[in-house]
């Protein structure tokens, strides 16, 4: 129930970041809105981690050198968002990013990417996803 929880956190906070991010790029400019986004981000990590006490992040060395970059990609989903917010509106890009995250997921998880064990997709993911892309096309009518 905690692993819900902080999905469905995740996912308001996400929201509510695409839409100030949105406002910020109308006013700055799309990628300075994302370097504003990360900066003011990596300090309230920064933050928190000094609060804590945590001192975990002296393991780095053990994580492989292509998952250390996995924050640049945010970048790029900011810029995306952004840009998708002024063309499409926060319904129907929150719903999309969704659907990609849902198929890229389960893409990976069919291949066994990450160590994960190879899962077979059977009617209920398709049928799902159907429905998914589905709620979007009327959203956007």
């Amino acid at each position: 129930m905690k692993g819900i929880f902080y999905a469905v956190l995740g996912g308001v906070f996400l929201t509510l970041q695409g839409t100030a991010n949105a406002a910020i790029g109308e006013h700055l400019g799309t990628w300075q809105a994302a370097v504003l986004t990360q900066g003011t981000g990596f300090a309230a990590a920064l933050l928190i981690v000094w609060l804590t006490g945590d001192r975990s992040w002296k393991q780095l060395k053990q994580v492989k050198l292509r998952y250390r970059f996995g924050g640049a990609f945010a970048a790029f989903i900011i810029f995306s968002n952004i840009t998708a917010f002024h063309h499409n509106g926060a319904a129907i890009t929150v719903s999309s990013v969704l659907i990609a995250q849902i198929l890229v997921t389960l893409g990976m998880e069919k291949a066994g990417w990450f160590g994960n064990a190879a899962i077979r997709l059977r009617a209920p993911q398709w049928i799902g996803i159907a429905l998914m892309i589905t709620g979007i096309l009327c959203l956007s009518f």
